[in-house]
């Protein structure tokens, strides 16, 4: 087919236009050959088409180039400017525009005009080995600020006839360039941000997963950065057990159902599976048109600060319990010396309650206003000199009653230095000063027991010189008390080797104990002596002195040979004894000897039994025989009740009945021994029988009470709840009629049964008469009462008791209420829980009603 031919106007317009479509591409980044080859081929397509003659064309094509606004330089292979559009001029400040344009301007080194631009072009040809086409990007610095150019090489020969020059064309992204730096800024400054803010900050696409994490995230959770990215931020990070809880959040914060800037806690998952509590708040992200396209999450790890939290809240419980615990009376103080606080002690000591206390002036307690002013002058005085203020100051009683107490007042400042209160920490010293009082008493009475015992006592310095004696000595050796004092202690000793070693042994060990000794009396005549003695040392641990005892055994070695004689008398008497008797080491507990009457009882030959310790066939633990014994010391008793074990397995409740004797020299413990086990199980019966209701099993109503007294007075004290059930058969009088009393009867014992079944072991169960029951449930809360009352009503409601022939089922009506602060005693609450009773009575029965 011919090619149309296109006008010459039309040509000229169609180049035009073609020019300036190319010229905005090459902006864009086209390579510069392309831009040249596509030029040239427009041209010669007008070229085809009927043009005017070449001269016109010259014409045509030396205009477009002259309107380009982008500079165009043509170079020779010596990098000489041979032609520019103005553009270019413009932009390398030269002169004779239509010279260059028309490239009748003698070539100029492209140093020469545009050195900032031959410096790149020269690099790049002295790096390449011919000259080929480039791109680079240049900066010019100019008179109104800095250009960025992006420069385009292309060789001639690419797009024309031309093979000796290159093309150069200057492309102006200076505004691009500033754009995409304060972009850069502006991100860097936001990253930079991002990662030095403490808290952890997360972005997420609509969809939940991660689009941008900062490093504090990345450091606290232990995740490198490309690890998180795009995952879903709840499954990556979240535990399993509150994955369902955070994706409705997040849901909902995404539906506009949730504000999203409220704050959150939950937790999250470290790299190591540590959990770490995050306080979390968020950010909906929004398109132009108001829909969520992300989320903005921000994180503080709160962890640690939680546990700081709940050690100082169990730190200020623990701080409570002891104020309240503490035995020491303790008020807290206003500035102005007002009572704010006082614990349990305080309301003891003096009589009052809290809240008689609470703002009651403490000068109040003061026995008069000349002691309150002293109190204030020594708090005063300590505190300026930055000190606790601890004194002795009497206070009186609510009674008027006036007592010595210890005072330690402290001050409480705050953080900035002002005085928050005072702690006046007050100890009742009455005991105390009736034991000072015992001691100067127990001093003159040791004064007069010095003076009076019947030992000997003797201080003498080292070299044995007597330096004091007491009046048993002048008695005991027959000497007046200044014949022995200055006197040599050698002369007392009948045997002069005696001295030596008691020397000798006194200087290695230190002390002496029970030695015996042969003495001199004034006469002449010999006594034994047994003696303890120790060393006296100043407060540098240096012997200065020698101290001792000693007491005239004469008659009791004379006495020792006439108890060996009477030992056959008794061996007699313990053999043939029928009580039980046993010998024992008080030390060891083991068995030194047993009588025929104790091998009998226990089951063991008296041979065994001489092998056996006391703890063989002693029934209680250790614990258990410390509380037998104080028992018996706070009841007077002179005898022990325990458990023994005989042996065939046989557990026996004897009384032991033991003293001291001695066999040989030898201390021993002597016990007789009676079993009381039947009177013992008489007593528990009857015990039983006082506080038991001998029908059901169930407490009594005087023991119920009992118990009910001590457990409200517990719960008031500690502040602990007590839930009270008050339980009645229903129709109870039906069954007696029906079925009659042994009927009755039997379904009075299932229902304790049940009811004692169901409870706990620490709660209360009771017949209070007839058909009523009652039932104390500690440390339970109304609540939990009515659930306790609602399982019991339920299994009763269950129960079918068969008396002979008959099957019989029953309801149960309860009250339920809770002991009150305000309740005075335990008749209060358990008319409160009857009326509640017999509310479900009047409602239908077999039904639970709170009181």
């Amino acid at each position: 087919m011919k090619r149309s031919k296109t006008p010459p106007a039309a040509c000229e317009e169609q180049v035009r236009q073609r020019v300036r479509q190319h010229a905005a591409l090459f902006r864009e980044g086209d390579d510069p050959v392309a831009f040249w080859e596509s030029l040239c081929l427009e041209l010669a397509d007008c070229e085809t088409a009927e043009c005017p003659p070449p001269e016109t064309r010259q014409a045509r094509m030396q205009t477009l180039f002259m309107s380009l606004r982008t500079p165009v330089l043509l170079l020779n292979a010596d990098f000489e400017v041979e032609v520019m559009n103005p553009a270019a001029v413009a932009l390398v400040e030269g002169d004779r525009m239509d010279a260059w344009a028309e490239g009748t301007h003698v070539p100029v080194p492209l140093a020469e005009l545009a050195p900032w631009l031959a410096a790149p072009l020269e690099d790049h040809r002295q790096e390449s080995s011919e000259a080929e086409a480039c791109r680079m990007g240049v900066a010019v610095s100019q008179k109104h600020g800095e250009r960025h150019y992006n420069v385009s090489v292309s060789r001639t020969s690419d797009f024309s006839d031309r093979h000796d020059g290159f093309a150069v064309v200057l492309d102006d992204i200076t505004e691009r360039v500033e754009g995409e730096r304060q972009l850069a800024e502006e991100r860097n400054r936001v990253a930079h941000y991002l990662d030095v803010v403490g808290s952890m900050v997360f972005a997420l696409d609509a969809a939940g997963r991660v689009t941008m994490v900062n490093r504090t995230a990345c450091r606290v959770l232990g995740y490198e950065e490309r690890a998180l990215l795009d995952r879903d931020w709840v499954d990556a990070l979240v535990p399993d057990e509150q994955r369902d809880e955070v994706r409705d959040c997040l849901y909902m914060i995404f539906s506009g159902q949730l504000e999203d800037e409220d704050e959150r806690f939950h937790y999250v998952t470290t790299r190591e599976g540590e959990h770490r509590l995050v306080q979390w708040q968020g950010k909906l992200l929004t398109n132009e048109g108001g829909l969520p396209v992300g989320l903005l999450l921000s994180g503080t790890d709160v962890t640690e600060r939680r546990a700081i939290e709940e050690a100082l809240a169990e730190k200020e419980l623990w701080l409570r319990n002891t104020f309240v615990a503490l035995g020491e009376a303790v008020l807290i103080l206003t500035p102005d010396m007002k009572i704010l606080d006082a614990n349990p002690a305080a309301e003891t000591m003096f009589g009052m309650t809290n809240e008689e206390l609470d703002g009651l002036p403490v000068g109040d307690l003061h026995v008069n206003p000349a002691h309150y002013d002293d109190f204030l002058a020594r708090a005063r005085s300590a505190f300026e000199a930055g000190e606790r203020a601890v004194f002795e100051l009497p206070l009186k009683r609510r009674s008027g009653v006036i007592f010595p107490a210890d005072h330690s007042v402290s001050i409480i400042d705050g953080d900035d230095g002002t005085t928050l209160g005072v702690v006046n920490v007050i100890r009742d010293i009455s005991d105390r000063k009736h034991a000072e009082a015992e001691l100067r008493r127990s001093e003159e009475k040791f004064r007069r027991i010095f003076e009076s015992i019947e030992e000997g006592y003797m201080v003498t310095d080292l070299e044995g010189t007597i330096m004091m004696v007491n009046p048993a000595t002048c008695r005991i050796l027959q000497y007046e008390a200044g014949e022995l004092v200055g006197r040599s202690i050698d002369s007392l000793y009948r045997i002069a080797e005696e001295r030596g070693g008691f020397r000798k042994t006194l200087e290695a060990e230190g002390t002496i104990r029970s030695r015996q000794m042969n003495a001199l009396r004034k006469d002449g005549t010999t006594i034994v002596i047994e003696a303890n003695a120790h060393l006296v040392r100043n407060h540098r641990g240096e012997p200065v002195a020698m101290e001792g005892t000693f007491r005239d055994i004469t008659r009791r070695i004379e006495a020792e040979k006439v108890l060996r004689e009477r030992e056959k008398q008794y061996r007699a008497f313990f053999e043939n004894n029928h009580a039980i008797m046993l010998l024992t080491d008080p030390k060891t507990e083991g068995i030194i000897d047993a009588n025929p009457a104790a091998s009998d009882f226990y089951g063991y030959p008296v041979e065994v039994m001489r092998t056996m310790s006391m703890s063989q066939i002693n029934g209680l633990s250790r614990d258990e025989m410390f509380e037998e014994m104080r028992r018996s010391m706070d009841e007077g008793r002179t005898y022990f009740v325990v458990k023994h074990l005989l042996a065939g397995g046989e557990v026996r409740d004897v009384e032991v009945y033991s003293g001291p004797i001695m066999v040989q020299g030898v201390q021993r413990l002597y016990s007789v021994i009676h079993d009381v086990t039947q009177r013992i199980r008489l007593e528990q019966d009857m015990k039983r029988l006082a506080t038991t209701d001998a029908l059901t099993g169930a407490n009594n109503r005087h023991q119920f009470f009992s118990q009910a007294a001590h457990e409200v007075a517990r719960a008031k004290r500690y502040d602990n709840p007590l839930s009270v059930i008050m339980l009645d058969i229903d129709y109870f009088k039906s069954i007696n009629d029906t079925y009659g009393h042994h009927a009755g009867d039997v379904v009075l014992k299932v229902f304790s049964e049940t009811a004692r079944t169901a409870l706990r072991v620490n709660d209360v169960f009771g017949r209070l008469g007839g058909e009523e029951f009652a039932a104390l449930l500690p440390q339970t809360g109304l609540e939990e009462g009515l659930e306790v009352a609602e399982r019991l009503r339920a299994a009763f409601a269950a129960l079918s008791v068969r008396v002979d022939e008959a099957v019989i089922s029953f309801t149960v009506s309860l009250g339920v209420t809770q002991v009150r602060s305000s309740d005075r005693d335990m008749e209060e609450v358990l008319n409160r829980a009857d009326e509640a009773l017999y509310r479900a009575k009047r409602m239908g029965r077999n039904r639970v009603v709170k009181g």
